[in-house]
């Protein structure tokens, strides 16, 4: 949202305002409506229904809206979905289906992160047609690889209800005392970074203390792995048409 912000603060047209909010909302839409449709997907070949007959097989992005998943995504560059309810009694095979639902949603992020920088490297190597148009194009692919990004290295965590977490969980004994300890305390490590992260943003940003964002772990974390990953495809793609502008700079969306 600070993109949009952004945007607003540095024009006069209006229209390209609407057209930037439109670009930030279909990017969150697509980022986050198919991570939870992929979950439920992949539950059902697992032989569970639950989500099918809880009606979370839909892109209606009603049945799968979470208040403050969609703030964190707002304020500060990532968040969630309300989570897709998964039955693993029903799975054929307990542990894939555990270890294969856990892992869809990240899968479809990262799979969306290469395509939308695939696609925004197309887009600027045409050129602006349109400006209207070519604003969009950009604006909404950018933003779509840097919210899949975020998404999937957020999700990665090993912590509380997180993806990572149940993806070593599905083939870990049940007895691992570590396993144990993080499925007690992951989900208080989680929102102490969370407190921290937000904490440290508004210092740094209002108290101009440039030092203390090096104490933000979850947001180093999440920039810099934006900029590896990311940037490493963008910076492929970019060669690959001829562009000449490496990397991936998510200083454009106000989150650096």
């Amino acid at each position: 949202m600070w993109f949009v912000i952004n945007v607003f603060n540095s024009t006069e047209d209006i229209i390209l305002v609407f057209v930037a909010l439109a670009a930030f909302l279909l990017a969150v839409y697509f980022a986050i409506i198919p991570h939870e449709i992929a979950h439920g997907l992949v539950a059902k070949w697992n032989g569970d229904l639950t989500a099918k007959v809880n009606g979370r097989l839909t892109l209606n992005p009603a049945a799968h809206f979470d208040i403050v998943g969609f703030a964190m995504l707002v304020f500060m560059g990532f968040g969630f979905a309300k989570p897709v309810p998964v039955n693993p009694y029903n799975f054929k095979v307990p542990r894939r289906g555990l270890f294969t639902v856990a892992i869809a949603g990240v899968t479809y992020n990262l799979v969306a992160m290469i395509l939308s920088c695939f696609f925004l490297a197309l887009t600027i190597a045409i050129g602006p047609l349109e400006i209207y148009s070519y604003c969009f194009f950009e604006w909404f692919f950018r933003l779509s690889a840097q919210i899949n990004v975020m998404l999937f290295l957020f999700n990665l965590l090993p912590l509380g209800p997180l993806d990572g977490f149940k993806i070593i969980e599905a083939y870990a004994s049940r007895e691992n005392s570590f396993i144990g300890w993080l499925r007690r305390y992951g989900l208080y490590i989680l929102i102490a970074l969370f407190v921290i992260h937000m904490g440290i943003y508004y210092i740094g940003a209002y108290g101009r203390l440039e030092f203390i964002k090096y104490f933000d772990l979850l947001g180093l974390y999440l920039n810099y792995g934006t900029m590896g990953i990311a940037g490493s495809v963008q910076s492929l793609f970019n060669l690959i048409f001829g562009i000449g502008v490496s990397g991936f700079d998510v200083t454009f969306f106000g989150v650096g």
